[in-house]
């Protein structure tokens, strides 16, 4: 039993005492199910007939942005595993998947400066992309741990898949930064020890315990400070600022600021000036202005972060060229975007594109 002063017990705890549950279960990017589609048919499983019987189709999957309800996705993973024939399916998914197939997310990490950071953020951010579990960092001098929460029970068939395809995914994107590839780190399951278990050392690496008290990754000290694959903090911070914005929908705090966001991304292309804003949300320009001060951010600010998330959204998502990227965003000259571009962001479009 262990002592209430535990820290892994503190640890195994966070989830409730923060009251994350609400927040289980928000949505996953449909690109994971367009990679899925792919990755399956090679296998003989046809997704198309399961995606139908969702009310879902594949031109609905691929396209650009689209989000689905991770429940929904939960039951397509189970209704695909009950096709499968290869015990490494979810192993071979997950390393399938990398962390660009988070969407903003995956830019997060892509643009972290050291590993340890890529962790903290993915542990912080996770649950925008949530379909029933739950991360925590913890560091206790010797290693990161990246605790692995869930709502399933410990040996539903569910709980398996998640692990599978969160552990391969994470492993898949760690080891590339890893001169090793990761040979140090080690994987502990709090359910038993699966028939098949010699697929996690093979898709993983030797170092995978089962029946653990808890489901975490072990990341030792030596691997944090490895840099990241893009660094780019202006870049970081932009990303980081849509993700505090995405999780403060999640968590229903609507405020000003969020208020003067939903009103500018409005009508994509179309920028409103402070007054046109302030008039829709029933305030007076100068009210709206004081009160973002007082919240430490401004029109101006929130302005800015939406063009950049918009640019950046549509060189991440589409094949629209710069200059089609440049009249969407309601600029007359080329170069003005560039300029605005490099301004948020730090690199031209043409540069961001090819990271």
């Amino acid at each position: 039993m262990l002592k209430n002063d535990d820290p892994e017990r503190q640890t195994r705890e966070l989830p409730e005492q923060k009251n994350m549950a609400p927040l289980y279960g928000h949505y996953v990017p449909c690109s994971h199910l367009a990679i899925l589609e792919a990755f399956a048919g090679q296998q003989g499983i046809e997704i198309e007939p399961l995606l139908l019987k969702h009310g879902l189709s594949l031109d609905g999957v691929r396209a650009p942005g689209a989000t689905m309800a991770a429940h929904q996705y939960a039951q397509l993973l189970l209704e695909v595993d009950g096709l499968r024939v290869d015990d490494g399916f979810w192993f071979r998914f997950g390393s399938q998947l990398d962390f660009p197939a988070y969407d903003v997310l995956g830019q997060v990490l892509l643009s972290c400066e050291t590993l340890r950071q890529a962790l903290h953020m993915l542990a912080k951010y996770y649950q925008l992309l949530s379909c029933g579990s739950e991360l925590t960092c913890c560091e206790d001098g010797y290693a990161l741990n990246l605790n692995i929460y869930r709502q399933d029970n410990i040996q539903s068939r569910m709980n398996l898949v998640r692990s599978e395809l969160l552990s391969a995914l994470i492993y898949n994107g760690v080891s590339k930064l890893l001169p090793d590839r990761g040979s140090k780190l080690r994987f502990k399951f709090d359910y038993s020890k699966p028939d098949y278990a010699d697929h996690y050392h093979i898709f993983l690496n030797k170092n995978c315990v089962f029946s653990a008290e808890q489901s975490k990754i072990v990341v030792p000290s030596e691997y944090l400070e490895q840099p990241g694959i893009h660094p780019n903090p202006i870049l970081l911070k932009i990303l980081t600022e849509q993700c505090d914005q995405m999780l403060e929908k999640l968590a229903g705090r609507y405020s000003l600021g969020a208020q003067v966001r939903t009103v500018i991304s409005a009508i994509p292309g179309h920028y409103p000036n402070a007054r046109s804003v302030a008039e829709k949300i029933n305030l007076s320009t100068r009210t709206m202005n004081r009160r973002l001060r007082a919240q430490g951010t401004s029109f101006q600010q929130i302005l800015d972060e939406v063009k950049a998330q918009n640019a950046i959204k549509y060189l991440q998502a589409t094949k629209m060229t710069v200059e089609e990227v440049t009249t969407e965003m309601g600029y007359s000259d080329s170069a003005n975007f560039r300029r605005a571009f490099v301004r948020w962001t730090g690199v031209l479009p043409s540069e961001y594109r090819q990271t």
